[in-house]
């Protein structure tokens, strides 16, 4: 059985942006590629450090990949697979997404 919660705005992200959210007591980080909604736990493979640092951009500055702010691992936004960094060739756990009524919700067990 899964808990179902809301991605606030998860339907006006932008193609190609991503924002961190909160539910329970995890963190997540989503995002919008190629029309979908995506998102993984907000957590680098390498030392399970939160991918954001000092802000919370959880993208490189050319906002292409998702980067760890940390080490400057940087995981591709459509599979997680971290391309470059101390965790190259890992990825980041990715979370289901189920939409109802054209609202986007993470399921969580």
């Amino acid at each position: 059985m899964f808990n179902k919660h809301l991605i606030p705005n998860a339907q006006n992200l932008p193609e190609g942006k991503a924002l961190n959210i909160e539910v329970e007591k995890y963190r997540f980080v989503v995002t919008k590629q190629q029309g979908k909604i995506i998102a993984y736990e907000n957590l680098c493979p390498h030392q399970k450090k939160p991918l954001h640092g000092a802000s919370d951009s959880v993208l490189d500055d050319d906002e292409d990949y998702l980067k760890c702010h940390h080490h400057g691992a940087l995981f591709s936004p459509l599979d997680g697979t971290c391309i470059t960094g101390p965790c190259q060739g890992s990825h980041l756990k990715k979370a289901t997404v189920g939409i109802e009524q054209g609202n986007c919700y993470l399921l969580i067990a």
